[in-house]
C-alpha cells in the first residue's frame, strides 16, 4: 500500500494509513502556534489567568516578572520553557525571557566539584538587588536546572544605564556659552 509507512505490511489499510498520515503532521506543529490567544491583545488583568494555564506560576518564573511585557514573554515561551525543562538551556532561555543577562558555568568551565555549576549575573535590567529577589531567583534556578547537578554559588556583576549630563562653566569678562553633552557610561 504505502512505500514510506512505518506500520507493518499487516496493518497497512486505510484506515491506519490516514490515521499514520495525520499523526506524522501533528508532530510538525510548532508548539508555541498551540497558544490559542494573542498574549499581546490580552488585557493585563487576564494574563495571570494564562500564567496559571501555562504552568508558570510562582517560582518557574511569574514571582520575577514585573513587567507586563515579561509575563507575555513567559506565557508565549511556556511550551518551550517545558519542554526544556531540567536542562541548563532552559534555564538560560528562562531568564533571558525575564530579561535576566546570566552566564551559566559547569563545573569543567571554573574547575568546580563534578555536577556542579554557577550561575553569574551579568546584568538584572529593571530590578533592584534584595534578599527577596536572590530567594526567589534561587527557587527558580532549582526549579529548571537539571536534578543532577547542584548549584554553587552565585554571583552577581550589576550594571547600571544612566544618561549622564556633564557641562562645565568658565568665569570671563566674555559671553560663555555652556554646553551638555550626554555620555554612556
Amino acid at each position: 500500500m504505502s512505500n514510506n509507512s512505518l506500520l507493518p505490511q499487516v496493518l497497512q489499510d486505510k484506515h491506519n494509513l490516514a490515521l499514520e498520515s495525520c499523526m506524522k503532521e501533528a508532530f510538525k506543529i510548532d508548539l508555541k502556534k498551540l497558544l490559542l490567544c494573542p498574549v499581546e491583545n490580552v488585557n493585563e488583568t487576564l494574563l495571570p489567568i494564562l500564567g496559571k494555564e501555562n504552568h508558570i506560576m510562582g517560582y518557574e518564573g511569574w514571582n520575577l516578572a514585573k513587567t507586563k511585557e515579561q509575563k507575555q514573554n513567559l506565557i508565549k515561551n511556556s511550551p518551550q520553557l517545558h519542554a526544556e525543562k531540567g536542562s541548563i538551556p532552559a534555564l538560560k532561555k528562562a531568564l533571558q525571557t525575564l530579561n535576566i543577562e546570566a552566564d551559566i558555568k559547569e563545573w569543567d568551565e571554573y574547575d568546580g566539584r563534578i555536577g556542579h555549576f554557577r550561575v553569574e549575573f551579568l546584568n538584572i535590567y529593571d530590578r533592584g538587588l534584595d534578599d527577596n529577589f536572590e530567594a526567589e531567583i534561587k527557587e527558580m534556578i532549582n526549579n529548571y536546572k537539571p536534578l543532577t547537578r547542584i548549584l554553587d554559588v552565585i554571583n552577581y556583576f550589576l550594571c547600571s544605564k544612566a544618561k549622564v549630563y556633564i557641562g562645565a562653566r568658565v568665569s570671563t569678562l566674555e559671553t560663555t556659552v555652556i554646553k551638555t553633552k550626554e555620555v554612556q557610561i
